[in-house]
């Protein structure tokens, strides 16, 4: 794979492809778009390219180099990750473990949607700067990959923006952000931003069924993800995400129509008091439904995402007020951005439950 395997993303790639030829690269590179743009590989490949033993204007793909990178094992890539809550840098085990998942996720082996981790720490930052400010050894360039930027906390967010000012001779620094917002104002003006534009439901469709994935799964798949809630690799995962989206379903429906027993077995089921990565993947998909509500409301049929539900959705959405379903999804959004403070679960899920409620038409 290489920078040209990239779904879409034409002018990104052209920048990045103006950047390699005159040999201009920005010491610092923000890679930002929704859900399911491919920033993750792009950021990936463009390292690749960076340090390539073929110079040019994308990666050989062939090289010790690129072969290196492409298993996050060059000697010059420096792959700074978000951590669990509690752990530490030095943790062998949990840092080996947060990289497997990383490799999977920038090659699309894996949920790409779930966070690595929850924050990026000081410390984490300083080993970086210490990491970079040695001599490059097997390539022209050091390079420091940050995934998950906005999850640097302020500390941290502080000491980036003091390397960003004087960055090390020879080092280019990749940020991959799903949130640029919420980085600091005086980082994002230290950054080259590339911004990565939605796929389109073919674009997800065509990538799905090259890498063997075609019929009605994959249909789903790309309609879903091209909504901006939901990574593709997420749905084909298989019998974990149909147990999810039974569990959307129910929940919705209960809230429209049920009671505080349907709210606490729903509870239950997710497993008493669910983690981040089952609370987000609940809540992006409990986003994606309410987004669709929405469009047969509108009578845009033909935009809804969940097509084999529609019948469903037509129901919930003559028992719902349009204007309580936007507040819904207001409630939502808040709920899926507490996600990287310590929020409780329960009462996150209480709120949205008690917000379904008030939705219901009079």
């Amino acid at each position: 794979m290489a920078i040209a395997s990239v779904t879409g993303q034409e002018r990104a790639k052209a920048q990045i492809d103006a950047w390699l030829t005159a040999d201009r690269l920005p010491h610092a590179i923000l890679i930002t778009g929704p859900l399911g743009t491919g920033k993750r590989q792009l950021a990936l490949e463009l390292a690749k390219a960076i340090n390539c033993q073929t110079p040019g204007s994308d990666a050989c793909d062939q090289c010790g180099s690129c072969r290196k990178t492409d298993s996050l094992n060059h000697p010059n890539l420096h792959l700074l990750l978000p951590l669990p809550t509690g752990s530490r840098g030095s943790d062998a085990e949990t840092m080996a473990t947060l990289r497997e998942t990383a490799l999977y996720q920038f090659h699309g082996q894996a949920a790409a949607a779930t966070r690595i981790g929850t924050n990026i720490s000081k410390d984490s930052i300083r080993l970086l700067q210490k990491e970079m400010s040695f001599a490059p050894t097997e390539a022209p360039h050091r390079v420091g990959l940050i995934l998950q930027a906005e999850a640097m906390l302020p500390a941290g967010s502080n000491s980036l923006l003091k390397i960003l000012e004087e960055p090390p001779g020879q080092s280019i620094f990749l940020l991959v952000s799903d949130a640029p917002d919420q980085l600091l104002p005086t980082i994002l003006s230290r950054c080259q931003r590339l911004p990565l534009r939605p796929l389109t439901i073919s674009e997800h469709r065509a990538r799905l069924e090259a890498s063997g994935t075609d019929g009605e799964r994959a249909d789903l798949a790309a309609r879903l993800a091209a909504s901006g809630r939901i990574r593709a690799e997420d749905v084909i995962g298989g019998e974990t995400f149909d147990e999810l989206r039974e569990l959307v379903r129910r929940f919705i429906s209960a809230g429209i129509q049920g009671t505080d027993q349907d709210y606490w077995q729903i509870l239950e089921d997710l497993g008493g008091r669910p983690d981040r990565q089952q609370l987000e993947g609940f809540l992006q998909l409990c986003s994606a439904y309410l987004r669709d509500l929405f469009l047969v409301q509108q009578q845009q049929l033909t935009a809804v995402a969940n097509v084999d539900e529609t019948e469903a959705l037509q129901g919930w959405a003559q028992a719902l007020q349009p204007a309580r379903v936007e507040l819904v999804a207001q409630v939502l959004d808040q709920a899926y951005d507490s996600l990287s403070r310590n929020v409780n679960p329960q009462l996150l899920l209480a709120d949205l439950w008690y917000q379904l409620q008030r939705a219901r038409a009079a």
